[in-house]
Parts: C-alpha cells; structure tokens; sequence
C-alpha cells in the first residue's frame, strides 16, 4: 500500500533529516515464543524490512509550515548544546542498571538544579501558554523490538506493540483535541520511534470502509492492522540529545531500541508543545 497524506514531520534544525526516517510495507501480528518478553495476545510490530524512502514517499509526510497543528505533526529538533552538556555531565551511560538512573539525577544537587532551570527554559520555547509538565524519565533495555509495556503485578509485564497512549479518556472522533508531548534522548546511542501517519480520525475513516462494528479507542489499533496489515510503518531515528514532540494519543507508535548496546533514557514531558 502506499502511504496516505496525513501525520507530517517538521524539522527546522535537523539537516538531512529524510536520512532518519525509513519505511516498511506493514505489520506482522506477535507470536509470544520468548518466555521472558511477553505481548498481549493482540499485539503488532512491524516487519523487519526497512528502506529508505522515495521522494514522493518524503513529500507525503514532510511539512515545511513551522505553524503546523498539533494533532497532526510530528515534530524533530536538538536540544541547546549548553543542556546537552549538563545532560553528560550526569554520565547516564555510567549506569550499571536501569534501577541506577534515578540515583544518578539525585547524586548532584547543584547539577539538577542548573539542569532543571535550562531545561525550563527550552521547554518555554516548545510551548506558548507554558502549560506542559514533567511526566517520567522513560529507561529501557537495550535491543529490545518494542520498548512500552504494562506493569501486570508481582514484577511481570506485558509488552504492547504498536499503540496508541491514553492520557485522558477519547474516542476516535476526539483523540485531535488531547495534549501532546516531547521526549528527549539523553542516550549514548539513537532511539527510534515507529509511527504510522494517520490520524486516529484517518484510521477510523478507513477501518468502516470495511467494518461497521462499533470502533473505540480500546480496539482501534487491532481493528486497522487486521483489514490494513499492509499499510507502511515509518521509522524515526531519535540521535543522542534530539528531541521529537508528537501527538501520542491520536496516532499510532512505539520505540524501539534494537542493535543498541546501552541503556536507552528519554526525559518525557506532556502538555501543549505548540512551537516545534
């Protein structure tokens, strides 16, 4: 299939930045043969056959309007060098666990302090009303296919595949008017982030053209993938100490850190990131 207009990225600082993105011709459902990395029974990722993109495939989803709406752009940049200095300074990649990164933010006071106040004030710069908040600082393994999971109690999770979040509760028709939000690679290596670039409006659209049964927010991504297993999965890659904002709750994604050898870190914060 070939990719509809719909979900666009920006980038006004990256240089190149089509050299970062790839494209595959669909999805695979998951079959759970790893006894120590389990996915829910309807879970998707994408196959594994990734190429670069055409030019007309590039046109489709690059905007050049740095006044592009949230709910349909997917913006790139890089942090301030003066933060990416602080950010190496904390020697993240010095973490011998994933339970170490915590203590690692807490182990310089005068540090954290400088950190949080430039981060603030390139924050500012991202969002007009300044109404935005800190959520988490996201870890995870390295090489791993999919990086979202679900804690399901006594230390067991389930990984989710392609997704969308639920960061308030929304239908298909009012995923647009949810928040968005930016999350940064503080990472020695890249991160990249699959995405499919239609709206939840886009998808929804489609899936009745072929099913008339009622679709929520809670079927919408099995729904699409099992009439569309063949629709194109783009794959941004995220380099150390750049940052995308992206509308997570009305398109549907993941993270991936396959080939990394070292600890992924993303700072994540979510609001209404309007300037990117």
């Amino acid at each position: 299939m070939n990719l509809k207009e719909g979900i666009r990225v920006y980038s006004r600082q990256i240089e190149n930045i089509k050299d970062q993105i790839s494209i595959n011709s669909g999805v695979l459902p998951v079959h759970n043969t790893n006894p120590e990395i389990e996915y829910y029974h309807n879970a998707y990722l994408p196959n594994p056959e990734w190429r670069a993109l055409t030019d007309w495939e590039y046109k489709q989803i690059f905007t050049a309007n740095e006044d592009s709406r949230m709910f349909n752009t997917l913006g790139m940049g890089e942090i301030p060098r003066s933060l990416e200095k602080l950010f190496q300074n904390l020697k993240l990649n010095e973490c011998e666990s994933l339970f170490d990164v915590p203590k690692q933010f807490e182990k310089n006071e005068e540090l954290i302090r400088k950190l949080n106040e430039e981060l603030n004030t390139f924050l500012d710069q991202k969002s007009v009303t300044g109404n935005y908040k800190f959520h988490r600082i996201a870890r995870s393994l390295p090489d791993m296919q999919s990086t979202t999971f679900h804690h399901t109690g006594d230390n067991t999770f389930k990984y989710t595949g392609l997704h969308i979040d639920k960061s308030i509760f929304f239908t298909p028709h009012t995923a647009y008017k949810s928040d968005n939000r930016i999350s940064i690679n503080v990472s020695a290596e890249s991160r990249f982030l699959y995405f499919i670039n239609l709206t939840l409006r886009q998808i929804y659209t489609k899936i009745q053209k072929k099913n008339s049964e009622k679709i929520t927010s809670e079927n919408i991504v099995e729904e699409f993938f099992k009439l569309y297993p063949h629709y194109p999965v783009l794959r941004l890659e995220i380099k150390p100490y750049q940052y995308y904002i992206a509308p997570t709750d009305n398109f549907i994604h993941d993270g991936t850190t396959l080939g990394n050898k070292f600890f992924d870190i993303t700072m994540v914060y979510t609001g209404v990131f309007d300037k990117y």
